[in-house]
């Protein structure tokens, strides 16, 4: 049973203003951050009813945005029957890069919750660190091999070192997992990421090619409920929510 929408309204919640911003953010390529980025704010936003918007600033490549420009392009009769079925506006896709995400937020609508930003696979991006300061909560997608997790840890301490963001605000998330071959891994990595202050999310997101499909990564609407199926993103999409419930309730811790 999907659980009831969290009250996000900053006039219930007096100890927050303004939407609770989130990137899905990396240094090392393939790791699903902007697949991640889509799902999420898809479902959130057409299944849910929490208003979303994607600031889009990874700009080299623009993926997401530029997604949307071919959605809209592409749309049919039987797209634009559903968008007015569905009787929701698609969520704002803006563009730009790091250093422009003040400004963008600053043209958002005063009733948007949940901002998701895609943030470029390098951290010496200009405005990178302008960027990230802007977070509640920096999620970063790591498999369990070494690479993927040197990687993520030292991207992590970068952020940590340079004081772009208190680690109470970053969160690991396994990405691509294999149950039968990762879970005793995972719990043994989380454990040694602990130690350093850096906490995990409960929710870990199997290996499915599906989520690349356009059916189910779409900025027009939500993936599939059939495809949820032990897909862990279910699990994802709640922790999510609580997150910005927590976070309208009761800042982020700092340390």
């Amino acid at each position: 049973m999907i659980p009831p929408k969290p009250q996000l309204h900053s006039e219930t919640n007096p100890l927050h203003s303004g939407p609770t911003i989130i990137a899905f953010a990396t240094q090392k390529g393939g790791m699903g951050k902007t697949t991640l980025s889509v799902l999420v704010a898809s479902w959130l936003h057409y299944r849910r009813g929490i208003k979303v918007a994607l600031l889009d600033v990874d700009g080299s490549q623009l993926s997401v945005y530029n997604q949307r420009l071919r959605e809209s392009e592409q749309m049919d009769e039987d797209t634009a029957a559903r968008l007015d079925e569905q009787d929701i506006e698609p969520y704002p896709i803006l563009s730009g890069n790091p250093s422009d995400v003040p400004s963008l937020l600053n043209q958002l609508a005063a009733d948007v919750q949940l901002v998701l930003i895609d943030m470029p696979g390098n951290i010496d991006v200009e405005g990178y660190d302008t960027a990230i300061s802007k977070l509640d909560y920096l999620l970063v997608p790591m498999e369990t091999s070494e690479y993927s997790v040197t990687t993520g840890f030292n991207y992590l301490t970068a952020i940590k070192q340079i004081n772009l963001l208190p680690t109470g605000r970053c969160r690991v998330v396994w990405n691509k997992y294999k149950p039968s071959r990762d879970g005793e891994l995972a719990d043994q990595l989380e454990e040694r990421f602990a130690q350093y202050g850096f906490q995990a999310l409960k929710s870990r997101i199997p290996q499915r090619d599906s989520y690349q499909d356009a059916t189910n990564r779409s900025t027009l609407f939500a993936m599939p409920v059939a495809y949820l199926r032990n897909s862990g993103l279910k699990d994802l999409f709640t922790e999510i929510e609580t997150l910005l419930s927590n976070h309208q309730a009761n800042e982020p811790e700092q340390a």
